[in-house]
């Protein structure tokens, strides 16, 4: 079981931040209920405004969780679930600062009996919650009627983890790092009640592929092995606030008793449905701030949340030379360099270090925006996996998922699919996509599709490219591939065409 370290450890300078923060939300915590519902307010609109990628990752998960509101109503429930986590941010720091005791009152248990029936069978019983905005304060509740205890995941803020976990363990009767599984399982052999969160994506291990609101989701697979081992009753929990009013609604779902059964995906999809059902019941009031759909089969290219910078972490030469160990170099231009690492990942290498700074405009940090402003306009594109800065080499690596096919400079133009290519590059220039300078070996046939192998340079455009642009496109792109006159004529005519537009001869530019 965790232990805090104490406060005392944290006297320096780097932690008082944190320790204003701490003092505040102290403050808060004892103010009334309508100063603490606005000021949550407020704090959830400011971590808006500011937090842009969470922003963008709420706005990601509602859009594919809820695709029949409109975007306005889309957009609403963005704002609102900002706003319930910054109340429950507060609820939180009220639960770990005062007396539970007395919010008791204002509890309610539904099917509480089943649970108290489920602990008299001696074999420990599983909690299977999952990440609302009311999470800690909710367990606090539920601690007054019923012991248990909670696996957790380390804060990164050392001191505020400390704040946390000395508040649960004052609610709790055993807080666990989600890592010490051990600990957790000896607390359900003693007959002890766990509760388990299975609804955030920590990647593939141990995790199977499960439907979570109609999306594929990483669902792991530890709850469970968590029912398994001791044969425990296990209950959905679900917690909300009930909206407006300072009454707490708890209900404990149970499992059917064939759960756990022997088919892990099977037990993941009926988690993910309990959790989903119990969602909609106050959507605002979940975590929608987690990636939770960030892991797929595919890998990285395949994830929703595509306009997201790429990490950027710094290498020694000794890493530097772990990842390139194995790595071909393919060409080398102007000091640009590529190499392949295995089929599907390849490496530019640039000169010059690729800072974190926002203002820092390196090459590699340009090649990811192009690439994912590409691929936010639905313009199938290269997916940047890393970039890796080496100072002491002053170079820049940025890593890529490279798809598998033809470029267009390996395929003789009697064998290029043309009139396809055309339709592509229509769409592309419809979209305000273009490049001063379209290499063949910029774009590749993968199966029957087209797809941007070099983003580097890609210009963006709000509207449509204008007839000049198309054609100056068209013209470098023909010699480039070198086509011949009456290659090049019936290429464009099938653009024109795609297009719906007046440009049916090279004759023309």
């Amino acid at each position: 079981m965790q232990q805090p370290p104490p406060f005392s450890s944290f006297t320096h300078i780097r932690y008082w931040p944190t320790w204003i923060g701490i003092f505040l939300l102290f403050i808060l915590a004892w103010t009334p209920f309508a100063v603490r519902m606005k000021a949550g307010e407020l704090l959830g609109m400011l971590t808006y405004w500011l937090a842009k990628e969470r922003r963008y990752i709420t706005q990601v998960n509602i859009a594919l969780c809820f695709p029949r509101l409109s975007e306005q109503e889309q957009q609403a429930l963005v704002l609102k679930s900002f706003r319930e986590n910054g109340i429950g941010l507060i609820e939180t720091a009220t639960g770990w600062v005062r007396k539970t005791g007395a919010f008791k009152d204002q509890t309610t248990l539904i099917g509480l009996d089943k649970l108290e029936e489920a602990r008299d069978k001696g074999k420990g019983i599983l909690l299977i919650g999952a990440h609302y905005s009311i999470l800690d304060f909710g367990a606090n509740l539920l601690s007054l009627f019923h012991p248990f205890g909670v696996t957790y995941r380390p804060h990164r803020n050392a001191l505020f983890d400390a704040f946390m976990l000395r508040g649960r363990l004052s609610n709790c009767n055993g807080v666990f790092d989600r890592n010490d599984i051990r600990g957790a399982f000896r607390h359900l052999k003693k007959g002890n009640t766990l509760w388990y969160a299975p609804d955030q994506d920590y990647g593939a291990d141990h995790a199977v592929f499960a439907p979570f609101f109609g999306h594929t989701a990483a669902t792991i697979t530890a709850a469970s092995r968590f029912a398994a081992i001791n044969n425990s009753p296990t209950f959905l929990v679900r917690q909300h606030r009930i909206e407006g009013t300072p009454q707490y609604e708890i209900e404990f779902i149970p499992f059917p008793d064939s759960f756990p059964g022997d088919d892990d995906v099977a037990d993941a999809c009926l988690i993910n449905t309990m959790i989903e059902k119990a969602i909609r019941q106050y959507p605002a009031q979940y975590l929608w701030m987690h990636k939770r759909f960030k892991t797929q089969p595919g890998g990285k290219p395949e994830s929703p949340y595509i306009d997201i910078a790429a990490p950027n972490h710094r290498l020694t030469e000794r890493q530097y030379g772990q990842v390139m160990a194995n790595a071909k170099q393919l060409s080398e231009l102007d000091d640009v360099k590529d190499f392949r690492l295995r089929p599907d990942m390849w490496v530019r290498e640039y000169p010059g270090v690729a800072s974190k700074r926002f203002f820092n405009k390196h090459p590699a940090k340009q090649f990811d925006r192009d690439a994912r402003m590409l691929r936010l306009r639905h313009i199938s594109a290269v997916t940047v996996d890393n970039i890796f800065r080496i100072p002491s080499m002053n170079i820049s690596l940025v890593s890529f998922f490279m798809p598998q096919g033809k470029l267009l400079g390996q395929l003789p133009s009697r064998i290029m699919p043309l009139d396809a290519l055309a339709v592509w590059l229509a769409d592309l220039h419809d979209k305000g996509v273009s490049h001063p300078n379209p290499d063949a070996d910029k774009f590749m046939l993968v199966d029957d599709s087209f797809t941007v192998v070099d983003p580097a340079g890609f210009t963006f455009r709000d509207k449509p490219l204008d007839l000049k642009a198309r054609r100056q496109f068209l013209v470098k792109l023909s010699d480039n591939l070198g086509l011949t006159r009456t290659e090049s004529d019936g290429f464009f005519a099938a653009y024109a065409r795609a297009a719906g537009l007046n440009l049916v001869s090279t004759r023309n530019v």
